[in-house]
């Protein structure tokens, strides 16, 4: 089963869904497009490289503006607000980055909330492994460019053209250090869903770990929680 991310509104569900799908031996998987996307796929293996060396610091950025009425969005009952909704593709990214962001310590959580009690801006800062220093906004209510940045004792990553965690059939770059990779134009959506057929079919496609999913649901509590 491919699941609409987040996988669940908090980690118990997420819990209760992975011991359901071991139980029944079916396969979960949360459907964070962005994972499968060939230029986070090589974030990610820059990253392990050691060629930025340790990490120190992750700042990034998901917002929109919009007018939403309606809208699921708009609905806590249904997982709504700007952290669950966008915030996590920020989450995925800090424990696909810091090997599953194992101790987390949050520092503030700044939020604005709408007419329906959900937030449409949440701000977080937190401490991650004790030595990288983190940073994301998460905002239905104004307008700015996506941004990812990873800083390292040795050298830095940033997304360049194309949307940081939403860039869809269109080319996308990235800067490593001082030189700039290209990446063709791709559908992720197609390519995530290609990756899970294949390990339906015959166990060969890359799928996210449930214990990232579980990760993150953590975190996003955790978050909340603050």
């Amino acid at each position: 089963m491919l699941c609409e991310k987040p996988l669940g509104l908090n980690a118990i569900e997420v819990q209760k869904m992975i011991e359901c799908a071991q139980r029944c031996n079916q396969l979960l998987v949360e459907a964070v497009w962005t994972r499968w996307h060939p230029r986070f796929k090589r974030i990610a293996e820059v990253v392990a490289s050691g060629e930025i060396g340790e990490l120190s610091n992750i700042e990034s950025q998901f917002t929109f503006k919009s007018e939403m009425t309606e809208n699921y969005r708009l609905d806590p009952a249904l997982g709504g607000g700007a952290l669950l909704d966008i915030g996590c593709y920020q989450i995925n990214a800090w424990v696909a980055l810091t090997n599953g962001a194992k101790d987390l310590k949050i520092n503030t959580v700044e939020r604005k909330l709408g007419p329906t009690k959900i937030d449409l801006t949440t701000d977080v800062k937190a401490t991650i492994n004790n030595q990288i220093e983190a940073h994301f906004i998460s905002s239905f209510d104004f307008d700015a460019p996506q941004k990812l940045k990873i800083d390292g004792r040795s050298g830095s990553i940033a997304t360049e053209s194309g949307e940081s965690f939403s860039t869809w059939r269109e080319p996308s770059s990235l800067r490593v250090n001082d030189r700039i990779e290209q990446f063709y134009s791709v559908d992720a959506f197609v390519e995530m869903i290609q990756q899970v057929s294949e390990q339906v079919a015959n166990n060969s496609g890359w799928v996210m770990p449930l214990t990232d999913s579980l990760r993150v649901a953590q975190i996003l509590d955790q978050i909340i929680a603050s």
